[in-house]
């Protein structure tokens, strides 16, 4: 079984790039067998990568999609807001994990230094 978020940004970031391919399939009318002849693999793998629960897809492969269907992928970094850093907080405080508690102290760390 494929590792899978409930939320967070990678979750955020692999459903967002799934909809505009979806989107762009549905437009140019391109079933998941079509696309998958275009990219030479099989209909599995181009389902697996279209899975917007499956984090474990690399970002070459999402490219390789976006490019069959003629988008082009373009990210763009930028500083966590006050906001979602006092979220990340809130959840620290309730967390009940210490390895969580770990992993979402190194979020806000990271959130913070990006930010200055």
């Amino acid at each position: 079984m494929p590792p899978t978020l409930s939320t967070g940004p990678e979750i955020e970031l692999k459903r967002s790039l799934t909809a505009c391919i979806r989107a762009k399939m549905a437009q140019d009318n391109l079933s998941i067998s079509a696309l998958a002849e275009r990219m030479g693999t099989g209909r599995t793998a181009v389902r697996r990568i279209l899975d917007e629960e499956n984090t474990a897809i690399t970002f070459r492969s999402m490219s390789r999609v976006a490019q069959a269907v003629g988008l082009q992928i373009k990210l763009v970094a930028e500083p966590m807001s006050a906001e979602d850093l006092g979220k990340l907080a809130h959840r620290l405080a309730k967390s009940r994990s210490r390895a969580k508690s770990a992993a979402l102290a190194a979020e806000i760390t990271q959130g913070f230094y990006r930010g200055s």
